[in-house]
């Protein structure tokens, strides 16, 4: 029989302290799993109630830099959601939008990251906010709107126009944006 003074005793002692560590370790990490995903979404709820809030004072706050394209001005924003691209949009008119898109790729990709997206926005923004379905060329749509609130949210997905065969799913906040926003 080995004493607990000999090395192959001390050995196996600080290999299972080791394991013992590493196991300890991993549950640890397996139940922080579910805080960084609630953390996210929080978040996102956070942002998106602060977004929703600089809608009537065209996102003032929230520009930094701007940048003029032949059509409109944008200025680069931090995103709502994780892994979207956002700007704030000035169209022709006076339109001033919040602006996101995200994974461009195929059909099925556009349509889970929609329903991944629509569920956040869902249960960040709470009463009073009711939920149509506008027809599109292509995918889906949900519009969100308060009686009497002129900002609207819209999360979509949809095939970019011809020739491209991209899918593409997008959050707009701030006026509706109809065919005469240039």
């Amino acid at each position: 029989m080995l004493s607990i003074n000999h090395p192959d005793s001390q050995a196996v002692a600080r290999m299972l302290l080791i394991g013992g560590s590493c196991a300890t370790l991993l549950m640890a990490c397996a139940d922080m799993t579910p805080l960084t995903s609630a953390k996210s979404e929080q978040d996102a709820c956070v942002t998106l109630n602060k977004v929703i809030g600089q809608a009537a004072n065209d996102f003032r706050s929230l520009k930094g830099a701007a940048t003029t394209d032949y059509d409109h001005t944008r200025w680069d924003v931090s995103p709502i959601i994780a892994g979207t691209d956002c700007d704030i949009v000035a169209w022709g008119g006076g339109r001033i939008n919040y602006a996101c898109t995200w994974n461009q790729g195929d059909e099925a990709t556009a349509k889970a990251d929609y329903a991944e997206g629509l569920g956040i926005i869902q249960r960040c923004l709470g009463p009073g906010w009711e939920a149509t379905h506008p027809a599109g060329q292509t995918g889906k749509a949900t519009l969100f709107a308060k009686p009497g609130d002129p900002t609207k949210l819209e999360v979509r997905y949809y095939k970019e126009r011809d020739p491209s065969r991209n899918w593409q799913t997008s959050l707009t906040i701030g006026p509706a944006i109809t065919r005469d926003a240039r």
